[in-house]
């Protein structure tokens, strides 16, 4: 949907059937290249942002398809998802380091 400019997609619970959780591999996520480029055909040049379609897919292949031509694009709205997921994991692995460390502290005296 587009309301007031801004771009909006179907995401009522009432929709979906939901499945498992979104497991998120950090090690691999982090592997995967995350550049500036510039596409081949535009005379402009203008800087873009993004990663690799191929890179992704051997991760995430659910966040890659291939269109009738052999190229191959990504879903960066179902890729946002998946940074949120990241965030998650690492949240929780912050906030266990966290009560380590007050532990040690408290261990320590400090």
């Amino acid at each position: 949907y587009m309301i007031n400019g801004s771009l909006f997609a179907s995401s009522d619970e009432r929709l979906k059937t939901f499945g498992d959780d979104i497991k998120v591999d950090l090690d691999k996520l982090a592997q995967l290249p995350k550049k500036y480029f510039t596409w081949n055909n535009d005379p402009c040049k203008d800087i873009q942002i993004g990663t690799s379609a191929q890179e992704l897919q051997k991760i995430a292949p659910e966040l890659v398809v291939e269109n009738e031509n052999g190229y191959l694009a990504v879903s960066y709205e179902k890729l946002s998802v998946v940074a949120l997921a990241a965030v998650d994991k690492l949240y929780e692995e912050n906030k266990e380091l966290k009560e380590r460390l007050k532990k040690i502290e408290e261990h320590l005296g400090l």
